[in-house]
């Protein structure tokens, strides 16, 4: 059994956040990897990671993280026939230590069709697939709830095979587990590709 590796990560804030978008961490997490070449992902967000000098433990097996704490995201996928774990740490209490790089998140949004309970990326987009679906999203759920006070927040994404595709992707609003996760799923071509799911934080 291989040790676990462990990297030293620095993030960038992105626009106005205090904390470190999903997407940069889900990207973090399989960098290194043609897209393609993953599948069976699930990716989890278990806190709001508030400074940018992070830790990211990679692992053959899931018991292999047991002796990792203050874990504030999960991902596991197959590459190769392996199953691979990971999850980020912060590194460094102080968030003061890291960039700010500008987010214009409304050009995705600017590029899509929006339907009831449904959003279509239908030109290419400049972002990756990740931060497109997140945006794209967190959209539809402002379009859908208009009157819900609170910040929604990207917690979980399940994919079958790696994507990076940045057109031609839609999200279909499905359930609403009384706010505190919602699910949509996600098309690309038309052919579904997995499930994402956000949360309600209200003030």
């Amino acid at each position: 059994m291989a040790p676990v590796e462990v990297r030293q990560i620095t993030f960038f804030f992105k626009g106005k956040r205090n904390y470190i978008q999903g997407p940069d961490i889900f990207n973090a997490m399989i960098e290194g990897y043609l897209p393609a070449t993953l599948k069976n992902i699930r990716f989890f967000v278990h806190d709001l990671v508030l400074v940018p000098k992070c830790r990211l433990y990679l692992a053959d097996s899931k018991e292999e993280m047991n002796a990792v704490h203050n874990i504030k995201a999960r991902c596991q996928y197959d590459v190769g026939g392996v199953t691979r774990w990971l999850a980020l740490t912060p590194a460094d209490a102080d968030p003061s230590k890291g960039g700010r790089q500008e987010y214009d998140e409304d050009r995705v949004i600017s590029l899509c069709r929006t339907d009831i309970g449904s959003i279509v990326l239908s030109q290419r987009s400049p972002f990756t697939f990740m931060e497109n679906i997140v945006s794209m999203n967190k959209h539809l759920h402002q379009h859908l709830f208009p009157d819900m006070t609170g910040k929604w927040l990207f917690t979980r994404v399940d994919l079958r095979v790696g994507c990076d595709s940045r057109e031609n992707v839609e999200l279909i609003f499905r359930h609403n587990m009384n706010f505190r996760l919602t699910k949509s799923d996600i098309l690309v071509d038309g052919k579904k590709a997995g499930e994402l799911f956000f949360s309600l934080v209200k003030p």
